[in-house]
């Protein structure tokens, strides 16, 4: 799907109408899970989730992935965590050449699928792909990591001890090695009716990422219920923000412990087809400048 397709310009003007419907809510809604896999392998499932990394997910890849640049040294080493087929992470091996990038995922069909977008782009010495178990991963931690991501993928997990597994081991490689960390995620909103809304103004790839999308901001933990949860796993150093003027995405992040400053000039930017640039330029505005400035 060319990025053009992705907006529905007759559905936009409903945009005003759904934040005022979100911020006038009153209390929480209850994380409601079961309604999307919680490892993605069915083959269609795979297939849009990949071609959606190519379009409407092209901004938020791209906000992440300078994210990630800012917190990475020269030459440095990222863990993500749930890497799903890595488009976003060859969108960060394009702008950094000079990083070694490891991602896990349990999904193989997602893996693999992700490693044969990796050797057309030239970019599988730099991305290694493995199956791995976000909630376990401590065997698979790459000597002189720099950084731990995760994006989009902890509301996968069916319950809150799994979330804190995750951070926990996220929090144990912190301690022993002073990597930075980057988790990035859906945050559940209010109104039930909001994301719905949201993602009617979308042209989705297929029902099943579609489905898929309006399940994750179901099972979504609250940027709160997530920053409790990190405090209690160890991260309590982290800083916490939540996109504007929605909500609905929520970033938690720190620098590795000797290298407080973010690396501003090692990030190279590529180009965007121009409504790719505009979707990224909306995610950069959703977010603070302080974190999209390279």
């Amino acid at each position: 799907m060319h990025p053009v397709a992705i907006l529905k310009p007759a559905r936009l003007p409903l945009f005003p109408v759904i934040v005022a419907r979100e911020k006038l809510t009153r209390g929480q809604r209850p994380r409601d899970v079961g309604g999307e896999p919680a490892v993605m392998d069915e083959p269609v499932g795979v297939a849009e989730y990949d071609e959606f990394g190519t379009a409407g997910e092209v901004g938020l890849h791209h906000f992440s992935a300078r994210a990630i640049s800012r917190l990475l040294p020269q030459g440095g080493t990222l863990l993500d965590l749930g890497c799903g087929s890595g488009r976003l992470l060859a969108r960060l091996a394009r702008g950094r050449p000079d990083v070694r990038v490891v991602g896990l995922d349990l999904s193989e069909p997602m893996l693999e699928t992700g490693r044969q977008m990796l050797d057309r782009e030239g970019l599988s010495e730099q991305v290694e792909l493995r199956r791995g178990d976000i909630t376990d991963f401590d065997s698979e931690v790459p000597e002189g990591v720099d950084v731990i991501s995760c994006n989009f993928a902890l509301h996968h997990l069916p319950d809150a001890g799994l979330a804190r597994h995750c951070f926990e081991g996220v929090a144990r490689v912190r301690a022993s090695t002073g990597c930075g960390v980057w988790l990035f995620d859906f945050a559940r909103l209010r109104n039930a009716r909001t994301w719905p809304a949201m993602a009617s103004m979308v042209s989705w790839p297929g029902p099943v990422i579609y489905n898929d999308a309006i399940e994750s901001e179901k099972a979504a933990f609250t940027a709160d219920e997530m920053t409790t949860m990190l405090e209690e796993a160890g991260l309590g150093d982290l800083a916490h923000v939540r996109a504007r003027p929605l909500g609905e995405n929520q970033a938690h992040w720190a620098p590795g412990r000797d290298r407080p400053f973010p690396n501003l000039d090692l990030w190279r930017d590529e180009p965007l087809q121009p409504e790719a640039r505009l979707l990224a330029s909306t995610a950069a505005w959703s977010f603070p400048r302080s974190m999209t400035r390279t």
